[in-house]
């Protein structure tokens, strides 16, 4: 309920409008009821000379609709009939013309509260620490966004919805009732904590069912994400009926407990009816008596009236059992929405930080240890000096923390101990958003968003105009296949670029981080997954981006690094090696093992810039 009034307070003028009109809505249908009184009077008039209506117990109400009766009587019974039909047409004109702009203001409100948490749970997405996502499932995270709030919607919203509905309608139909007969309506209130014990055993278990229920619902995201991304390995391995007989396993247990779960929810409605309806006979037999035995504040027009309220009030009783179980169900997605809301997110800024606004010198690391596990570093003791305008290559067998020394330098982690500087200032000193700004990344597995080339290629500088991106892409040696694209620069690009080849891709990648004109360009194998062909023209297009910029290149291709002023070789974490290509052959040492096992391909050194 805290999470639900915390997000619901900005709407709070509607609530209240809400709750008004349903106090409108619930008072036009209990004027309804209270009518009723006098359709018995015009069909069996009192023996008595009393005027009707006139009896200890009735209400203002019905004393104003006694009022009219005088009035409309002297027409005849007949017409009196006609007239009192036509006044029992308003009254459900305005319950419902109510009762309508009740669900607008309610409306309203879950839509907004709905789209305030996926604004909030897509924020804390880009907010978390990249760390998060190596060691949580995707597709539960995409869970969040579509079952959890859906359900929230339903089950918590909608049932909310209905319990202050209820709760107003209940309050007021009880305080009517107790107007009309104190004897009676305690009796009926007797009643009541045997059908809420009830309704509570069976709902009792549906919390943990439900929540049990929501991580197979994100489970089975889960498969289903990884099987469209892992598709082509699917088949390549002929493991299509493994993955399908492993997805309808999941599925049936999922379909199992979901039904046990409404089965639950379902049970409370009937039994909420059954229960209503004894406590109707109890009514008719315990009323009949005191109206028999002319009991004092309850006549038999008014007792027709009020088991009519009565009746009235039983569907929002059995609305607020159901919406009682229907909260413990949405309870769970309500826990895994709040719980995912409450991660920490990556390390602010200090604050002190200021812009970044270039380097001017160089960029040196001292003494920086880091592992992504507290007792198991990756890095240890780095020390590397990179200067303006240089080009440093990081080479070492997979896993040796090329490409977790270039994240740190992106601050998607911050080193367990040592340094990082820029221009002898602490990495931290300057805002993650300006630092960013100024880098410039190409990485081994492009990603591109399912838009056009423009627009990927404009992705860190959306203001840029179209000649900017012309001429990156010109510079990036892209240009000649896009305008042989169908649209050209506004051809979509199709799911993660599928429409386009891996040497296409990768040279829209190169033109997206010239336009940004970074002052440090960190390349993370970007040729590595190409062809001859498509890697020629890359290294083109690399020579372009890495003129006169300093540069942080990872790769295993020699004509990738061998034109680099300083090599730095990685083993198991610590620096082994430092040169340029000619002096790391003279030692003989790891790089040239490297090269000797073609670790290093043995192309001819590049012309990269020196």
């Amino acid at each position: 309920m805290s999470f639900t009034l915390h997000h619901a307070r900005p709407y709070a003028a509607r609530l209240v409008a809400y709750g008004l009109l349903v106090v409108l809505s619930v008072l036009f249908t209990m004027a309804t009821a209270l009518s009723v009184a006098d359709f018995v009077k015009i069909l069996f008039p009192p023996a008595s000379a009393a005027p009707v209506g006139s009896a200890a117990g009735a209400s203002l109400l019905s004393q104003a609709l006694q009022a009219l009766y005088d009035r409309l009587i002297v027409f005849g019974p007949k017409h009196a009939l006609v007239y009192f039909s036509l006044l029992l047409l308003g009254l459900y004109a305005f319950k419902n013309i109510f009762n309508y702009l009740s669900l607008v203001q309610i409306s309203i409100v879950r839509a907004n509260i709905v789209r305030d948490l996926r604004n909030s749970l897509f924020r804390k997405v880009l907010k978390l620490p990249i760390s998060y996502f190596g060691t949580h499932r995707r597709g539960d995270i995409l869970a969040r966004f579509a079952g959890d709030t859906t359900e929230y919607d339903q089950s918590t919203l909608g049932s909310l919805q209905q319990l202050l509905a209820s709760v107003v309608s209940l309050v007021l139909y009880i305080v009517m009732l107790f107007y009309i007969s104190v004897k009676l309506t305690l009796f009926v209130m007797c009643m009541f904590p045997i059908v809420a014990f009830v309704i509570s055993g069976i709902s009792h278990r549906l919390r943990r069912e439900s929540a049990e229920l929501q991580q197979r619902n994100s489970f089975l995201m889960s498969l289903m994400e990884e099987t469209i991304v892992g598709l082509k390995v699917i088949k390549a391995y002929t493991a299509i009926d493994f993955s399908n007989r492993r997805f309808r396993q999941a599925s049936a247990l999922h379909t199992r407990l979901r039904t046990r779960v409404f089965r639950r929810v379902d049970l409370a409605s009937p039994v909420s009816d059954f229960l209503g309806n004894c406590v109707v006979i109890g009514i008719l037999l315990f009323g009949s008596s005191l109206v028999i035995k002319g009991d004092v504040g309850i006549t038999p027009d008014l007792f027709v009236s009020y088991i009519m309220l009565f009746v009235l009030m039983i569907p929002p009783a059995k609305e607020l059992t159901t919406a009682i179980s229907q909260i413990k169900k949405g309870r769970a997605c309500t826990e895994r929405i709040a719980h995912f809301l409450r991660l920490p997110e990556a390390q602010p800024d200090c604050s002190g930080a200021k812009p970044f606004t270039g380097l001017n010198h160089q960029i040196e690391i001292r003494h920086l240890h880091f592992g992504y596990e507290p007792d198991k570093e990756v890095l240890s003791d780095i020390n590397l000096t990179i200067p303006k305008g240089s080009t440093v290559a990081l080479v070492g067998s997979s896993g040796s923390g090329k490409t977790t020394l270039a994240s740190l330098l992106l601050r998607f982690y911050e080193p367990t101990s040592g340094q990082i500087l820029i221009d002898g200032q602490p990495i931290q000193s300057f805002t993650t958003h300006s630092l960013r700004q100024h880098i410039g990344v190409v990485d081994q597995h492009t990603f591109l968003f399912n838009d056009t080339v423009r627009n990927n290629i404009a992705y860190g500088a959306p203001s840029a105009s179209r000649q900017q991106v012309v001429q990156a892409a010109s510079v990036a040696q892209a240009h000649d296949f896009i305008q042989q694209l169908p649209q050209a620069y506004d051809t979509p690009v199709g799911d993660s670029g599928t429409l386009l080849s891996g040497g296409q891709r990768q040279r829209i990648s190169i033109a997206r981080a010239l336009l940004l004109q970074p002052d440090l360009l960190i390349l993370d194998e970007a040729t590595s997954a190409l062809d001859t062909e498509s890697e020629a023209l890359v290294r083109q297009s690399l020579q372009s981006l890495l003129s006169g910029r300093t540069a942080l290149v990872i790769a295993h291709r020699l004509s990738t690094v061998a034109a680099a002023q300083q090599i730095v070789v990685l083993e198991k974490g610590r620096i082994v090696e430092t040169g340029t290509h000619a002096q790391l052959m003279q030692l003989q040492g790891r790089y040239a093992q490297l090269v000797k096992n073609s670790a290093l391909l043995t192309d001819s050194p590049s012309t990269l810039p020196a």
